[in-house]
């Protein structure tokens, strides 16, 4: 869906909402750095995090960003969810896109999304 959007001429930012973070991996050929392991790295420190630490760019100049999540069991997903939306507004990312899709969990068992 995201390439065929961005081949109708859209900017598409696709988010991959998946612990495994392999959401976007067709997209750029290796699997990308979380937005939560980048918080963590930065001691969730939003103002030292740049767009382009977390936002990468995939086939067909798809934007790719990967929340990633708690292991299975260990956490509610939902919540990771929440922190890369509040991330992508504080990078005002949002503006950047007409389209943003989300790739969520078809089993989401915390009612975080």
């Amino acid at each position: 869906i995201s390439i065929a959007l961005a081949k109708r001429g859209k900017k598409v930012l696709q988010i991959g909402c998946d612990p495994k973070h392999d959401s976007t991996f067709t997209l750029t050929g290796f699997l990308i750095p979380t937005i939560i392991d980048t918080l963590q790295s930065k001691d969730y420190h939003y103002e030292d995090v740049w767009p382009e630490d977390v936002i990468y760019k995939g086939y067909g100049d798809v934007d790719c960003v990967e929340a990633g999540g708690p292991p299975a069991g260990a956490g509610c997903g939902g919540y990771v969810v929440g922190e890369t939306v509040k991330l992508l507004k504080e990078l005002n990312a949002f503006y950047e896109y007409d389209v943003i899709l989300f790739d969520v969990l078809g089993d989401v068992v915390c009612g975080g999304f």
